[in-house]
């Protein structure tokens, strides 16, 4: 059916220009979603497709999966690679292979399955980093939930790429399809897995991958539609920061670092790892996604733009001669950060706040996030008065650099003294501020060639201030809880310690 007949969801299902599976991936899914799969079986079929067998052969003795050694054979490779992965390389195979398209469109296609091989890498990282979800079958998640988009691209070419692809608006894509076609690509992609047989779980967090909850708890990290929603929200970022280094990381932060309990950190090089692994699958399923360069760089460059971004925002909140914040579009405004203009806020000639800065930004921080229902961390990081001492002011350009890389870019540091630093970190959670605080711990005792056990250990104390009452905690209840933390830490054998503010009430965690 040529694509100028096409007018509904079902002409398009019935037409040639969406994938089709063999009888041999049919098969293959069949036996795969069996209670008790017959791996003979598995392997007698996929035996029957030569191509099929040798790229999982092949799959199975690259350094893809980590497989401790190389089967000989498909007879091997099946039980080492599992029912659940076979099933996922062979659909995998199949939709690689059935891509067609005229020499004007190779660049879309390109593009469509990088995204589509991010989302696999980035579903098979959540899954593994869960510790209880099955990752093959997030890593098919990935590969399917916008298989849709293929087909779309696959049946109406310059119609999609005019009306949809190449069209910037506050649209997301989605919307747009439904705009031109009345059907969207998670449609077809939900209609084809029904037709393929996949399992209810499966098709149902594809079908609503495009919706994050709004509320978000530690308790999703396992749930297979949020595994679906955060790879497909990592690629949007993605694609977004290779067009505008200022696109909201937001909800990045948190899938990766409220659920997945990844460190700040590590959200960026996270990103960079599931974006090379998505060039390693593109080689191993012989997907042409393009010369295309690793984004690491463009990650780089974007964190260092929201940093300023966030910075502008917070000191126009402090400061009441500035602009409005509501009057600074992030995305339209933003020019390179010229810190001169706010030095009064700022410690000496450093990037890092000061205590005035932190006077204000406390009360107002309590405020807006007990607004929001959200609660709020309070660290102090107190140096050995021997170590300030004996470093120079030059080298407090590292540790303020320490402080600044273990947190988010929209966190906040402060110096309050020579020896005291006061990160605050909206809307964590005490498990995740005390990861944060070991890890800083542990570079500073790096950075000062410390041990363990020295007497010199920073002392790192703090509060997660947690919303219970009508009005915001009091901020002198706070700064009071604060430094009972670091007294207590600096008799501890760890020298950490944090407590509760829950309410106007102090609790020892």
């Amino acid at each position: 059916m040529p694509a100028t007949a096409i007018h509904s969801l079902d002409e398009l299902l019935a037409s040639e220009q969406v994938p089709s599976l063999p009888e041999v991936a049919l098969r293959v899914i069949q036996i795969a979603q069996q209670p008790d799969p017959d791996v003979q079986e598995l392997i007698r079929t996929i035996r029957m497709d030569a191509a099929i067998a040798g790229r999982v052969l092949k799959f199975a003795n690259s350094a893809l999966f980590g497989l401790r050694s190389r089967p000989s054979s498909i007879e091997a490779a099946v039980p080492m690679l599992g029912t659940t992965l076979v099933r996922t390389l062979v659909l995998g195979f199949t939709l690689a292979r059935q891509t067609k398209a005229s020499e004007a469109y190779q660049p879309w296609f390109r593009q469509l399955w990088r995204e589509t091989l991010f989302q696999a890498a980035a579903a098979e990282y959540l899954a593994e980093k869960s510790g209880k979800a099955d990752a093959p079958t997030w890593f098919l998640g990935g590969l399917l939930q916008d298989v849709g988009q293929l087909a779309l691209l696959n049946a109406f070419e310059s119609e999609y790429v005019d009306r949809v692809l190449e069209v910037a608006d506050a649209r997301s894509r989605a919307e747009r399809e439904r705009d031109s076609f009345g059907f969207t690509h998670v449609d077809i992609s939900v209609a084809l897995c029904r037709r393929w047989n996949l399992e209810q779980t499966l098709i149902e967090s594809i079908e609503s991958h495009h919706r994050l909850p709004s509320l978000l708890t530690m308790d999703h990290r396992a749930q297979m539609s949020f595994g679906l929603a955060a790879a497909s929200c990592c690629s949007e970022y993605m694609d977004a920061i290779s067009e505008r280094l200022t696109a909201a990381r937001t909800d990045v932060e948190r899938c990766l670092i409220e659920v997945c309990g990844v460190l700040p950190q590590d959200v960026f090089p996270v990103l960079a790892e599931m974006d090379v692994r998505s060039a390693e699958l593109a080689g191993g399923f012989s997907v042409d996604i393009g010369n295309v360069p690793s984004r690491e760089r463009l990650l780089a460059m974007a964190q260092s733009v929201l940093r300023e971004i966030a910075m502008e925002r917070q000191l126009r909140g402090v400061d009441r001669k500035a602009v409005p914040v509501a009057a600074v579009n992030e995305k339209d405004s933003h020019s390179e950060f010229d810190r001169s203009n706010w030095s009064e806020w700022f410690h000496g000639d450093s990037d890092v706040y000061n205590d005035q800065y932190a006077k204000h930004a406390v009360p107002r921080e309590l405020a807006a996030n007990h607004a929001n229902g959200l609660s709020l961390g309070l660290m102090e990081v107190r140096l050995h008065e021997r170590t300030v001492a004996e470093h120079s002011e030059k080298e407090f350009e590292r540790i303020v650099r320490i402080l600044k890389d273990a947190v988010r870019p929209a966190d906040q540091v402060a110096r309050i003294n020579d020896r005291t630093f006061l990160v605050i970190m909206p809307g964590l959670n005490h498990d995740l501020v005390r990861r944060i605080a070991e890890s800083i711990q542990f570079r500073l005792m790096e950075l000062f060639d410390l041990l363990s056990d020295d007497d010199e250990t920073p002392v790192i104390g703090g509060v997660v201030v947690v919303p219970n009452s009508k009005k915001p905690a009091d901020t002198d209840l706070v700064l009071e809880a604060i430094t009972a933390a670091s007294a207590t830490a600096a008799q501890t054998g760890t020298r950490t310690s944090f407590h509760l503010v829950v309410g106007n009430r102090i609790q020892t965690v």
